[in-house]
């Protein structure tokens, strides 16, 4: 199998055409069947209704496959389909101006390998893209790292990485209460341990 056909096979299998996905049985349980002046709300065939925003057909597929093959590489394309066919979905037109600001601010090579760990970055606008920090880099490795375990363990991850800048925000120590509460501990000694552990070099004492 091509590698582009693959590729649209994964999408499809993740979107399935209109017509492919019915409704579950209990989707309209609970729902009245008139308004409350007595209209009656017009039913549904089974199929979902209204455009998805996955609704794309395989012509645009395959666009973004080839745009993607051509900035990637066949193969690396490929493998980001594996991990989200969603991708071909995404604006194509974008793909080239969004990388060209990451290399910018990274390296072309750097750029690449940053998108191929954290497929979901080709969503970004040239405009959007231009305006990533090294934290886009380093939540690329923590994406790819945490993939195999699922969304939970990311969600996790990227809650405790945010947690410094919500103290910053709000002024309240929320690893303090927590380790306080968790070990028994004094508050000020934790803070400090806390402090040493982000400072292990002293300079903030």
């Amino acid at each position: 199998m091509a590698a582009v056909d693959e590729a649209v096979a994964l999408y499809e299998k993740k979107f399935p055409k209109r017509g492919q996905v019915k409704r579950a049985p209990w989707a309209s349980w609970g729902v009245p069947s008139r308004d409350l002046d007595g209209t009656r709300y017009q039913k549904s065939s089974g199929s979902t209704g209204g455009r998805r925003l996955f609704d794309v057909d395989e012509k645009q597929q395959r666009a973004a496959f080839a745009e993607l093959a051509k900035l990637y590489g066949e193969s690396n394309a490929l493998d980001m389909c594996r991990v989200m066919s969603d991708i071909l979905a995404f604006d194509r037109k974008s793909f080239a101006g969004s990388l060209k600001a990451f290399s910018n601010i990274f390296g072309h090579e750097e750029a690449k390998a940053m998108v191929m760990r954290n497929p979901g970055l080709l969503l970004a606008k040239p405009e959007e893209a231009a305006n990533s920090d090294k934290l886009t880099m380093q939540l690329s490795y923590v994406v790819a790292a945490t993939r195999p375990a699922g969304p939970l363990l990311l969600a996790t991850v990227l809650g405790l990485l945010l947690v410094p800048l919500l103290e910053s925000v709000t002024g309240i120590p929320i690893r303090t209460n927590l380790f306080t509460a968790i070990t028994g501990s004094d508050a000020a000694e934790v803070a400090r341990m806390l402090q040493q552990s982000s400072d292990p070099m002293g300079i903030f004492k």
